[in-house]
């Protein structure tokens, strides 16, 4: 607030307060003294106790700089207005103003809180409001409303509340706004709650909105369908908050128009959090029958949004498929599918649909993509209900999607699946494609066919002559490249060297995925000098070497020769190649790719003679660490010793190097050290969570999920308490399904055992 000295006629001394950042007026007070009247982060203080400290990086004290750089940041919401200078009545004025005004709002004085709000504008001291003032404001509005339903207001003061909560609500301080909107959706008023949420939004675009005022609750939603990752958040956040929209959602919701709520919630490119949904979706807020309906939209849009952006679709399904997740997959899968179907139907599976509640168009890669998913988590089921599905839309499969499961129970070598599948997709007139050919050979060689997959190869290659196909064509290429590593990997060095001749002379032409694979089956031979013969050849054809080429050299030359390295060295050198330390990093993270003790040791070599400077400025860096950290640690190919011992001299090596370990090097190590033996696996993760919070490295919520997990399955409950206390500390919120469990039962097993404690002690 403004404050004003009297003393010896002396001009009043304005102490802009409310210029204070919040977080550094009482920051320091409640990272010491949490609500409870305990030490915030109490699990890691009582732990850092008990523990010696890790070596630093750099240092955790904060400089001059960065405390100004933090102050300017926070002073965003003044809008960067001009301060003028003020009266002795204008700092009197403010001074009693906003004590006046938040009396009156308590008092539900609304007559006398409205001339205060008036007589502030009129006498232009609004532009002295600050995050102070505007919270205030945004609880009092809030707090009325606990005490006055929206019907009883008069149509003045409800223009009178909706002023203040929309001054607030702009700058940040949504509390007020969210308050009035679901009044007026509880006494049965939606249209009056969705007209604030328009002004609400028109007012924002009409202000500029710093990036430091977005919400941080725009993110997508975390749950385990969608969950919140960084590359998927909106290139530039929306400043639209996400209470406020899911507010505008309900009213939707109670208005029965799911269209409108589509609408809105793809405009304003805000996605939800979860635990704004749970907070706001509480029992005493909503009735039953309207909070399932919200839950049911809010799963709808989060599966339109998706649908909306197809790259993040994309990526999003990659992820799933890669952990695995079969169930998040069927779920995401029946939203959508739900979607495209009855009275309510607001997916379009063609262009055509695209109309009324028919918003979103699935991507063209939707079915395909999800086959491949399916199948790849061994989903069999899932993948013939999609083919039902498709049915039932008359949805007429295009050639991705038979691939797609031709691939799918190739790689599960399933070879009658991939037989009656070609099968059903020739008598249906589906003309197979040349990656249809290469799915099917494959299958042959996957399941150790070598001679029915060279036989439908040259079958295929009579049928490219005489339809004249074009040997540029990449699908073509893929079926004579799939061949060879089949014919290889069955140790046909013959076969395959007379279909690469055949290549050379008639076409289509090798690549260096061509030559690769010969590389890598000569170097396991050790067959040096044909690899030398080879590697003669790129140049000739036109082709530059790649990493996966440098990488094999070195593997086998490290076999024979001291000085594989400067050899590999010369000849990326002679390609064009610098070798530093992107290039490098990449050679190693291939070798470790190929899980074997002698790739290993390759990898670790080639690293020291980094550290030693062999290679000039080709250093590593934390990349470079963190890529072997992973490797090593992922699926116990290694010794459990050696892993331990790496992971100390890696964390040494980056310590001493100065490397600011990043989140991903910290989750290895935690899940790692976890997962190891007692007690050093365990006093070895609190360090490196230690370490962790003191570096000030954002701790997601993927590190939360793997502290947890690991905590539970030691059964260290009371650790475990203490990890959920320190995230209720940083304010963690968006939390996924998996690691809303773990937290939940954590809270709930300790709640017990203090429970029993209690009783324990009365008895």
């Amino acid at each position: 607030m403004l404050r004003r000295s009297a003393r010896h006629a002396i001009a009043p001394t304005i102490t802009l307060d409310f210029l204070i950042p919040r977080a550094a007026l009482c920051g320091r007070t409640q990272a010491a003294v949490g609500s409870s009247g305990q030490p915030a982060h109490l699990g890691y203080r009582r732990l850092s106790s008990k523990l010696s400290p890790l070596p630093s990086a750099s240092s955790s004290t904060p400089t001059p700089g960065t405390v100004l750089a933090h102050l300017e940041r926070t002073i965003g919401p003044l809008d960067k207005q001009h301060l003028p200078s003020l009266t002795h009545t204008q700092v009197d004025a403010f001074n009693d103003a906003i004590p006046g005004l938040r009396t009156a709002l308590a008092q539900r004085d609304l007559a006398k809180a409205k001339e205060i709000w008036t007589s502030l504008k009129q006498k232009s001291l609004m532009a002295f409001f600050g995050p102070a003032q505007y919270d205030v404001c945004a609880r009092a509005v809030k707090d009325l409303l606990k005490h006055t339903s929206f019907s009883r207001l008069s149509e003045g003061d409800r223009q009178f509340l909706g002023d203040i909560a929309m001054a607030c609500a702009v700058r940040r301080f949504t509390n007020g706004l969210r308050a009035l909107m679901l009044a007026a959706v509880k006494d049965g008023n939606p249209e009056a709650a969705l007209a604030l949420f328009e002004q609400y939004v028109t007012e924002l675009q009409e202000r500029t909105i710093p990036r430091s005022d977005v919400a941080e609750g725009s993110s997508p939603l975390a749950t385990d369908e969608f969950p919140a990752e960084d590359d998927e958040s909106p290139t530039s956040p929306s400043p639209v908050r996400d209470d406020v929209l899911l507010a505008a959602v309900i009213a939707y919701a109670q208005l029965d128009n799911f269209a409108g709520a589509l609408q809105v919630y793809l405009r304003t490119d805000t996605r939800i959090a979860q635990a704004t949904l749970e907070a706001t979706l509480r029992p005493s807020q909503l009735s039953h029958d309207l909070r399932t309906k919200v839950l049911l939209y809010a799963r709808r849009l989060n599966a339109a949004a998706l649908l909306s952006k197809p790259p993040t679709l994309m990526k999003h399904l990659s992820n799933l498929t890669r952990d695995l997740a079969d169930k998040c997959l069927e779920r995401l899968y029946a939203t959508v599918i739900a979607g495209a179907s009855g009275p309510d139907a607001w997916v379009a599976t063609k262009p055509s649909q695209l109309s009324g509640t028919r918003a979103v168009l699935l991507p063209d890669f939707f079915w395909a993509s999800f086959m491949k998913s399916f199948l790849a988590c061994r989903r069999t089921d899932m993948a013939e209900r999609l083919w039902d599905d498709m049915s039932k839309l008359a949805v007429k499969p295009d050639i991705a999607v038979w691939n797609a499961q031709l691939d799918g129970y190739g790689n599960l070598r399933s070879l009658d699946a991939v037989r009656t599948t070609w099968e059903v997709m020739v008598r249906q007139g589906v003309k197979p494609d040349a990656l249809s050919h290469r799915a099917l050979i494959s299958a042959f060689f996957a399941v150790g066919k070598a001679d029915e997959g060279l036989a439908h190869f040259h079958a295929f290659g009579q049928e490219c002559a005489k339809k004249g196909a074009r040997f540029e064509d990449s699908g073509v290429l893929a079926v004579y490249n799939t061949t060879l590593h089949g014919l290889l990997f069955a140790d046909r060095e013959e076969d395959a060297l007379a279909i690469k001749r055949k290549m050379t002379d008639t076409g289509p032409k090798p690549d260096i995925l061509t030559y690769n694979t010969f590389l890598r089956y000569y170097g396991r031979k050790g067959k040096l000098k044909t690899m030398a013969s080879m590697l003669q050849e790129l140049e000739p054809a036109g082709l530059k070497a790649d990493v996966y080429t440098f990488s094999t050299l070195l593997a086998a030359l490290l076999k024979v020769r001291p000085d594989a390295d400067q050899i590999v060295v010369n000849f990326m050198k002679k390609q064009g190649v610098v070798p530093d330390t992107t290039s490098l990093t990449a050679i190693i993270d291939h070798q470790l790719r190929e899980r074997t003790p002698h790739n290993f040791k390759v990898a670790m070599d080639l690293i020291t003679k980094m550290e030693r400077g062999d290679f000039g400025d080709a250093q590593p860096n934390a990349i470079t660490y963190t890529s072997v950290l992973t490797a090593i640690n992922r699926d116990r190919w290694l010794e459990p010793s050696v892993v331990d011992e790496y992971n100390k001299q890696i964390w040494e090596k980056m310590k001493s190097r100065h490397l600011q370990p990043n989140r991903a090097t910290y989750n290895v190590l935690l899940k790692a050290s976890l997962e190891g033996r007692e007690p050093e696996g365990l006093e070895n993760a609190l360090r490196y969570y230690r370490d962790m919070v003191g570096q000030r490295v954002h701790v997601g919520t993927d590190t939360w999920y793997i502290l947890l997990k690991g905590l539970l399955d030691r059964k260290r409950w009371d650790i475990a308490g203490e990890v959920v206390k320190d995230m209720r500390q940083h304010g963690v919120t968006n939390l996924s399904r998996s690691l809303r469990t773990l937290v939940e039962k954590v809270s709930r097993s300790n709640g017990m055992r203090a429970a029993g404690a209690g009783a324990g002690s009365d008895l």
